[in-house]
């Protein structure tokens, strides 16, 4: 933790929640730091739109996707009937265990179809929190990573629950510290979501899921996975309808995720209607274990003469001629032959790429 408590980000949502109902203090929040102005303006913008809702209701009507912090005092002044077309929410919540009752008009609206969760909140009680949207088919959460395991007569009691909320596409991003618990993909671990047909599947920034818990429907509906961290070994022998597949591969690493981006590859069958594979590049000034990187060479040759589009994504900051060296330095046979398309995306452009392709 920091030792200055200016940097404190729990202190700095109570601070600026604590005050939300006095523009006068939330000027003077923004002056504190340059760390507390962006929070503390946009707290002011949203209370600007929340006066301007109550003085006039019928704006609500036009607003489709909805943006918001951590502002309960602020929440607590919509009217959540006036989003007759709302479809996409993107909120922070610090705490969802204190927020349910707060959120629930909002969340229960019938039109809402995206949900993007950023919480500090562990990633058990944020599933559990999703009971709130049962109309969402898309799901963006961020949260932080177990360190128990659920009891078991309490996973067995969700197990017997029937699932409401079927998703069309799960995106996850766990974050923690030393010592995690493993995190499931089945029906108990993840009621009261549904993903016996989910269609996209992006696991971001942990080590800890356990993607061989996937249950067999999912894997056989999945057309697209994206894992952009390190994420072991995954089977998409399974995997019958993979059409694109996206992994970011680790610099430095001695080995480790080279060899598992290598085997994962490895297991795609012949018989895959596979389209897209993806390796997102590091642009740092580390290498790569060359000897894994031969090997994971002549699989995307392979795949290559398959007609099998194979890009190799950097980031925008890199320069072109200095991605072109690395990868005939990493990948000699596919360069030789011509075989992969070297694109440059930002974060945001890859999440517009894998929405375009769902369309």
């Amino acid at each position: 933790m920091s030792s200055n408590p200016l940097r404190i980000q729990e202190l700095l949502d109570l601070c600026i929640t604590f005050l939300s109902d006095s523009p006068a203090d939330l000027l003077s929040c923004s002056l504190v730091a340059r760390s507390w102005c962006a929070r503390s303006r946009s707290d002011r913008l949203t209370r600007k739109f929340c006066n301007a809702l109550s003085k006039s209701p019928h704006l609500g009507h036009y607003v489709k996707e909805l943006r918001m912090g951590n502002w309960p005092a602020l929440i607590q002044n919509l009217d959540p009937v006036t989003f007759t077309h709302l479809h996409t929410l993107r909120f922070y919540i610090g705490n969802v265990s204190v927020a349910s009752e707060l959120y629930r008009p909002l969340l229960s609206l019938s039109t809402l179809r995206t949900l993007h969760l950023d919480t500090s909140s562990r990633f058990l009680a944020s599933v559990q929190f999703l009971v709130l949207c049962p109309t969402i088919r898309h799901l963006n959460l961020s949260c932080r990573e177990d360190y128990e395991e659920p009891q078991a007569d309490f996973a067995s009691s969700l197990s017997e629950k029937l699932p409401f909320i079927r998703l069309t596409s799960l995106e996850l991003e766990i974050s923690g510290g030393e010592d995690p618990v493993q995190h499931n993909l089945n029906q108990a671990a993840l009621y009261p979501l549904d993903i016996s047909e989910l269609e996209v599947l992006s696991i971001w920034g942990s080590s800890t899921i356990r993607w061989n818990s996937l249950p067999p429907a999912a894997q056989e509906s999945i057309r697209i996975v994206d894992s952009n961290f390190w994420l072991g070994v995954l089977d998409l022998s399974h995997f019958k309808n993979l059409a694109v597949l996206r992994l970011g591969m680790i610099q430095g690493s001695g080995g480790g995720a080279e060899s598992d981006v290598r085997c994962t590859l490895a297991s795609i069958s012949p018989a895959n209607p596979i389209q897209i594979v993806v390796l997102g590049l590091s642009n740092g000034l580390l290498r790569y274990n060359k000897e894994e990187c031969a090997l994971i060479d002549r699989i995307l040759l392979s795949l290559a003469e398959r007609d099998v589009r194979v890009e190799l994504e950097f980031h925008l900051a890199m320069d072109t001629r200095g991605a072109e060296e690395k990868v005939r330095d990493w990948f000699p046979t596919m360069a030789a032959e011509n075989k992969f398309h070297l694109v440059y995306r930002s974060y945001e452009m890859t999440d517009v790429w894998l929405r375009e392709l769902l369309s």
